[in-house]
């Protein structure tokens, strides 16, 4: 009985050889299918530095056989042999597994691996082979390299920009900031921002409200500009300032500010636009300039060429001479006064330099001469006191050619079969202007309908009478101009006061 049991015993150990012998192979076949996919260089490395066992990708198996037994130091490039041997020595001296990274020339490209190193012990605990499994990682270490390049190259470029970059989270605190924006804050805020600070900390109330409002914005997603005007060393100082969403993996995790220092631009458009309002100013001088030539020198020209007529008739009249020589002396000298006042505001840009003090009794009897022959045409009476206001100081031109205007309208929309009666008066107004008033009893003006084009490019509103409606126009911007305003107040078929308001200049 106990010989079948040894026998049967005997029997099942020569079976599991059997069994052991068949799997072999398969488990050969695995481990070298496994082996063959793998893309890490695997070496066994004895304590002499030779080969025991070596896995190169896609290298064929006879070339591999034939480094088998070779130093280690023999088949391996020279560029990673030092830290190769430090770490042959330190594995069979301590046992301790390492990692460490090598670089250098291989089959002509410049490549990097990452050294996985481990010992294998016998029973006794001492190391008798070094295993290593390397791995490249070449495609890596370029990446890692370009964006740390690129991060410094973009640190470089925040940090020497002259423009203020911060960043913040979604509370508002100072995550990170830039030079420009340190030491910009001193004089912004009165003190240098903090990390980990909330920026409303360092803006005064009002600004701070308008910087939460924009800040609440930009974290719905929108990109925010605006001005911000500060005072810098008694100047000022504007400041441009952009907020923008920053996402990570398609998450808003922050915003960024960036803050450009618009004073130079603004100080142009300032100059710009100073320069166009004195173009537009000259241009509008000019085109006033045409048409106060066609009535203020038409007039004394007109009133000339009569005055050289009757003289013609009556020069055998001594005293009747003298009187004509004397109104063809007073046109002539107001010709050249109109003449000398034209030139003057054509050739100077500062209205403030053409400006001289307009006695408006005087001004007033030079409209009336001028205008002389309408006045007894029309059988007109005038009734006129400056004595409310009797100097103003302006631009003698403009003051003549309001007056001219607004008494020839008044003669010529008089009401038919009737003189026209007028009155003119200066006076202070209310509102702290001067005030010169023309009041007539002519046939008016429609207001409802016409209010919004009664000082328009020739709009006329009475075709009975000629004229080509270039005299309010012309006026009320000759007024604009002296920085006053032109009041109306009319009744069709009752008459039409014209309040003339400008500003009291003082030398």
């Amino acid at each position: 009985m106990d010989a079948s049991i040894e026998d049967l015993h005997k029997e099942i150990a020569r079976l599991k050889e059997e069994v052991a012998l068949l799997k072999e192979p398969a488990n050969l076949g695995i481990y070298k299918l496994l082996l063959e996919s793998l893309p890490d260089t695997i070496m066994q490395v004895d304590a002499q530095h030779r080969i025991v066992l070596i896995h190169l990708p896609n290298c064929p198996v006879e070339q591999m056989n034939a480094l088998k037994g070779l130093d280690v130091f023999a088949v391996t490039p020279r560029s990673v042999h030092a830290k190769l041997k430090d770490a042959l020595e330190k594995i069979f001296s301590t046992g301790e597994s390492l990692v460490y990274e090598s670089e250098g020339y291989i089959t002509n490209s410049y490549r990097y691996y990452i050294n996985h190193v481990s010992a294998i012990k016998n029973e006794r605990g001492e190391t008798d082979f070094a295993y290593f499994v390397c791995r490249e990682i070449t495609v890596q270490k370029v990446a890692h390299m370009q964006a740390v390049e690129s991060e410094q190259k973009l640190t470089a470029l925040f940090e020497g920009s002259s423009q203020i970059i911060s960043l913040f989270d979604k509370e508002s605190r100072f995550i990170w900031y830039n030079k420009a924006a340190y030491e910009k804050s001193f004089f912004l805020f009165g003190k240098h921002i903090v990390v980990g600070e909330r920026v409303d900390q360092f803006l005064k109330e009002e600004f701070g409200v308008v910087f939460n409002k924009n800040f609440q914005k930009v974290l719905q997603g929108e990109i925010i500009t605006y001005n911000r005007e500060y005072v810098y060393e008694g100047k000022p100082y504007f400041l441009e300032i952009m907020l923008q969403p920053v996402y990570q993996n398609k998450e808003l995790i922050g915003v960024s500010l960036i803050g450009k220092n618009n004073t130079e631009r603004m100080e142009y458009e300032s100059r710009l636009e100073k320069a166009n309002k004195e173009l537009i100013q000259q241009n509008e001088q000019l085109n006033q300039y045409s048409y106060i030539i066609s009535h203020n020198l038409r007039a004394p020209i007109v009133t000339l060429l009569g005055l050289i007529s009757i003289f013609n008739q009556v020069k055998n009249d001594p005293d009747e001479a003298d009187a004509i020589v004397a109104h063809i002396t007073k046109s002539a000298n107001h010709l050249d006064t109109v003449i000398k006042d034209l030139n003057h505001v054509l050739t100077v840009n500062d209205k403030k330099t053409v400006m001289t003090d307009v006695q408006l009794d005087a001004e007033f009897d030079i409209v009336r001469f001028l205008l002389k022959k309408e006045i007894e045409l029309s059988a007109a009476v005038i009734i006129y006191d400056f004595s409310g206001y009797p100097v103003i100081h302006s631009i003698k031109s403009y003051v003549h050619n309001i007056l001219y205007n607004l008494l020839s309208n008044s003669l010529k929309y008089k009401k038919i079969n009737t003189p026209p009666y007028i009155t003119v008066s200066s006076y202070k107004h209310p509102s702290g202007m001067v005030c010169i008033e023309f009041s007539d009893q002519g046939i008016g003006v429609d207001l409802e309908k016409f209010s919004d084009k009664l000082f328009g490019f020739y709009k006329r509103f009475h075709t009975h009478v000629e004229g080509k409606g270039l005299g309010l126009h012309l006026i009320k911007k000759q007024i604009d101009f002296l920085e006053g305003r032109i009041e109306v107040e009319s009744v069709v078929g009752q008459g039409t006061t014209f309040k003339v308001l400008l500003p009291e200049e003082k030398l």
